[in-house]
């Protein structure tokens, strides 16, 4: 037994001794060339048109994380006051979860299973960053610091109530951050076309053989002209695209969308000849639309003007056509509630001095202050406004161009020896009209109709609770 046991004993010892020769001493050159991965990682850079130098201690690891902040201020007063009294950052009811799995019918986030509050961010290489001016012990002083993620995939929620004037969400951003291109859609309130002064429109008839101005006279002796009733603009779903924007600034309170473009392929002043257009909500009634226009006599006989006037309508078929807008967005920044992070890198930065920080975007420069940034584009999804937007801004500029598609020679209005005689007697002249207003709106060689929307309730911003128990905080 003892035998056996001394052999193996032996065997073991030869084996051993085999193993370990395969492990060699490395010179510093070989050792060089060995690639390795640590937990802590220390990077070292400079940028010399800034003067800084930058340290940047990074942890490679992937952190899970749900969290409820139930308000985050920072660089409150200072000498950012002179800017806007308040704080650099302010925000109330922060949740951060994963990622949503769905969404709602209106495009707000949904979950499943246990809900939000059973999922958690992930945060992928974590660091903190320092930013030193001067290059000697006697000099060199902090500018700024970050803390920050490589990557960050989850969903950040700012306020609890998808409402008007909410009290919570963003009060104070002071920061960077890009809004991808998205679409959306809007619905515009029914009105009454060509009722005030600026609303007036004119052409060119032809009657009697004769060709002659005419003008819509919406206004008689300080009060609406005796039988002009304007022309009905239904409510209609309009679309519109909304371009990549950066929104960057010190204690912005509301971010500004422009060059936003939507454009109306078809308005009906008129009943259809076959079905209304799809994007027309509801049954408008056009009967009692009519205009009261203005021209010069029709017979002009011992001093005797006769045919001065007429009212006109709109025939079956009637349509403004190739109406394009280009609308501005001016939206209170705690209306804007969901924010997905799909793996997107950010961070949190207090500077004394203009700082561009390193592999950030060039227009992404942190302020003295605190600053908070997003690199990559935040998706907001489909965007629709809860509520019918009031078009009547930009019926003055519609006149403008109907008057300039009408005043063209080739679309001037023949008036019939029968319809002209039933001007005297107040007989409507009824033509069918097709106005098409592309040209004269163009984006590229007209003037688009330009509309401002401001602080509109978007449907997909209904916040998710991140609560067990029904709460919508805690």
């Amino acid at each position: 037994m003892k035998k056996k046991l001394l052999s193996g004993l032996i065997f073991a010892a030869l084996n051993l001794s085999h193993y370990s020769h395969a492990m060699i001493v490395l010179d510093d050159s070989e050792l060089s060339k060995v690639d390795g991965q640590a937990l802590l990682n220390l990077e070292n850079s400079s940028d010399t048109s800034q003067g800084l130098n930058f340290h940047k201690l990074s942890v490679a690891a992937l952190m899970e994380l749900n969290v409820n902040i139930k308000s985050l201020q920072l660089g409150c007063g200072g000498t950012n006051n002179s800017i806007k009294v308040g704080c650099d950052i302010d925000i109330s009811n922060i949740s951060l979860s994963g990622l949503n799995t769905g969404t709602d019918a209106n495009g707000s986030p949904t979950f499943s299973g246990d809900g939000r509050a059973a999922t958690s961010a992930s945060i992928t290489n974590p660091f903190i960053e320092f930013a030193i001016k001067g290059n000697t012990a006697a000099t060199r002083e902090v500018a700024g610091f970050r803390l920050g993620a490589q990557n960050i995939m989850g969903l950040l929620t700012l306020g609890t109530e998808n409402g008007q004037n909410p009290s919570d969400g963003i009060q104070s951003f002071t920061g960077y951050m890009k809004m991808a291109q998205t679409a959306g859609e809007s619905k515009t309130k029914a009105t009454k076309f060509g009722l005030a002064e600026n609303e007036k429109i004119s052409g060119n008839l032809k009657a009697l053989g004769q060709t002659r101005e005419f003008t819509s006279k919406p206004i008689t002796n300080g009060q609406q002209t005796e039988g002009h009733t304007g022309i009905t603009v239904p409510s209609m779903r309009v679309e519109f695209v909304m371009p990549e924007t950066i929104v960057t600034g010190s204690r912005m309170k509301s971010a500004t969308v422009s060059g936003i473009r939507s454009s109306i392929a078809s308005i009906p002043l008129a009943a259809p000849t076959a079905a209304m257009p799809a994007n027309v909500i509801g049954n408008p009634n056009f009967t009692n639309d009519q205009l009261f226009v203005t021209f010069d006599p029709l017979i002009s006989l011992l001093g005797l003007n006769v045919g001065e006037h007429s009212f006109f309508k709109m025939d079956t078929g009637s349509s403004l056509d190739n109406l394009n807008m280009d609308i501005t967005f001016v939206q209170a920044l705690s209306m804007i509630h969901n924010i997905p992070l799909n793996g997107t890198g950010g961070y949190l930065s207090l500077q004394n001095q203009n700082v561009k920080w390193q592999g950030t975007d060039a227009a992404d420069i942190a302020r003295p202050g605190w600053w908070m940034s997003f690199k990559d584009p935040i998706q907001l999804g489909y965007l629709q406004t809860q509520d019918e937007v009031d078009i009547s801004y930009v019926l003055p500029q519609v006149a403008t161009a109907i008057s300039d598609f009408l005043l063209r020679p080739e679309n001037l209005i023949n008036v019939s020896l029968t319809e002209a005689l039933g001007t005297i007697a107040d007989v409507p002249v009824v033509k069918k009209l097709n106005i098409n207003v592309g040209g004269f709106t163009s984006y590229d060689t007209g003037r688009p109709a330009s509309l401002t929307l401001q602080d509109k309730i978007l449907k997909n911003q209904t916040v998710p609770t991140n609560c067990f128990g029904g709460h919508k905080f805690c």
